[in-house]
Order: C-alpha cells, then structure tokens, then sequence
C-alpha cells in the first residue's frame, strides 16, 4: 500500500503539492508559506486567503449555527488583521446534506451575516453543492498597504501575542463534555472556542510596527516554530497571557493553563515580532529573537521546548 496523507501531515503534505505547482506570474510577491498570498494588483497590494470549516472536524451539528457562520467568516478575518490588513470581498462554498432543515442554513447566515457587519466587508458571491456533511469554504479578499511576511524576524525582536491563549481549547473541552448545565466562568471560555473575534482592531498596529505576523490558529508554539524557522527564540513562560477564566478551569481539574496557552489551539490571537515595544497597544511581551538559527525554541531558564502543534492530517498535537 502506497504512503497516506496521514503519514505525511498536513504541512508534508502541503509541502509536498506546493513544489507540485510552478508560478511564472511577475505579480505575486508571495503565494504559499504565509496565512496569505500577496498579489501587486496595480498600485495595490492584495491579499489572498482561504479557510474551511468541515463537519465533525472544527464543529459539531449540535453547536449554534450563528455561530458555526460567525466563526467561519472571523477565521478567515483573522489571516488579514495578521497581516495588518482589511478584508474587502468573500466568497462562499456550502457543501450541505439534502435533508439538512432551511432553518438551520438560515440561522448559518444570520452568523456569517452579524460577522460581515462586524468586519466592515461584502459577501459577493458564492456556489453550493451536495455533500454527507456540511463543508463550508469562505475565500477571502482583502488589501495591505505593505507586505509583512510570517517568517522575516530581526534579529533582536521582541515577541509579542495579543489578548490571552488556551481559552479555546478549554471551551472545546467543555462542549465535548455535553453537560447540560455550565458555570458562568466555563461559558465565556465555550463563547470563545465557538466565537472567536479576529482582531482586526490590531491591524494599524501590525501594519505600521510588525517586522513579522501570523495569527495563533494551531497553537503558540507550533505558529511561533513557523515564524522563527530561521532563528532561535527565547520564551518566558511567566509572561503568557492567561485569562481568569482559564486559570479557574485548571484548577477545578488539576491542570497546568501554561500548557493550554502553549498547546492549544483556535485561539486566533496575533503573533508579532517587532523591535517597537507594542505593549501600549494591547500586546503582551513574551520572548525575544535571540540569534539565526534552525527554528529552536527555548525557555528562560533553557530548557528547549517541542513545538509540535495540531496537525489536521494527523488528528493530534
């Protein structure tokens, strides 16, 4: 039997079909590696980006509609305040069980509807198509006014995250658990896995100090692993931003938050490295650029840590 995808990952894999494809267009200043393309369309800057949510994989069918639709559209809102940008066009691809009820799909909308208003954008256009489970697909064009690639810190950069990490995954913990009653401080960490905000607040700022930027969608660790691949970073543990709510959590069940923050994923928070101290702004700093180097990861006191996040091929971290 020849090798599955799942032996590959998601990033081998993606690798792999990327050297596939061999782009000659003078206008593209970048196509894959990033959480977007860049695209010089005139005097302009456009970027490309495209995220899906696939029943049974980011959602269950039991989980609000408005805001399976919420989520859907501030995921891809997220690549493009990441990148200090504004979304100006989405597109959408519904892959939706015949028997599925119209209120359902209705109540999607209203989602997807409450987030376009939200983000200050247009839903231009789209196609629907039968499938034995909801698939939806939201492309997404939006304009920068300069490029900020994920992977080009300096030198001597400051590491900084915006708002606070490991909420989703303790939100997610808690649906999966299906109780019927949850506690005020258990809600708002589901209200976050459920309905995350991109923070396109954030974008002036990544735009104007970033040196390099991605959003945390598949853990810190493993996005900061892709934006110092070329360098060594240093992390201070003590620094990582954590919520109430989390720490809370954690206690009730004799868990350590630090490795939800580090771990966890879907937090769609910003990452930034920049040589401007942004915390005026609302970033937290937590670690530093130390040297070139093969993409290590350390902790203050030295310990190196694995930066192995979720791996949608793999279906674990």
């Amino acid at each position: 039997m020849g090798k599955r995808v799942s032996d590959l990952g998601e990033f081998g894999l993606i690798a792999l079909l990327t050297g596939e494809i061999k782009n000659n267009d003078p206008s593209l200043i970048r196509d894959f590696g990033d959480d977007t393309a860049f695209v010089r369309f005139g005097e302009k800057i456009l970027l490309l980006t495209v995220d899906t949510l696939v029943e049974d994989v980011h959602f269950l069918r039991r989980y609000p509609p408005d805001a399976v639709g919420w989520k859907l559209v501030s995921v891809n809102v997220s690549d493009i305040a990441a990148k200090g940008g504004k979304p100006l066009w989405g597109l959408i691809t519904l892959s939706l069980p015949p028997d599925l009820e119209v209120e359902y799909v209705r109540d999607l909308y209203r989602g997807i509807n409450e987030a376009l208003n939200r983000y200050g954008f247009s839903l231009v256009g789209g196609n629907t198509t039968k499938g034995e489970k909801i698939c939806l697909d939201f492309p997404l064009v939006g304009e920068a006014k300069r490029v900020i690639f994920r992977d080009t810190p300096k030198v001597g950069d400051k590491i900084f995250v915006s708002g606070t990490l490991g909420d989703s995954r303790a939100g997610l913990e808690l649906l999966l658990e299906e109780r019927k009653d949850y506690k005020p401080h258990e809600w708002r960490l589901i209200e976050r896995h459920l309905r995350p905000v991109a923070r396109l607040d954030l974008s002036p700022v990544v735009e104007k100090y970033a040196n390099a930027s991605m959003d945390i969608s598949d853990g810190f660790l493993a996005d900061l692993g892709k934006m110092v691949k070329n360098f060594t970073a240093v992390v201070d543990l003590k620094r990582i931003p954590l919520s109430e709510e989390l720490k809370r959590y954690c206690a009730e069940r004799g868990k350590d938050p630090i490795e939800y923050a580090l771990r966890g994923g879907e937090d769609y928070e910003l990452l930034v490295a920049s040589d401007i101290d942004l915390t005026p702004y609302g970033f937290t700093e937590v670690g530093r650029i130390t040297s070139e180097g093969k993409g290590e990861i350390y902790t203050a006191d030295g310990r190196r840590l694995d930066i192995e996040g979720f791996d949608h091929l793999r279906g674990s971290d």
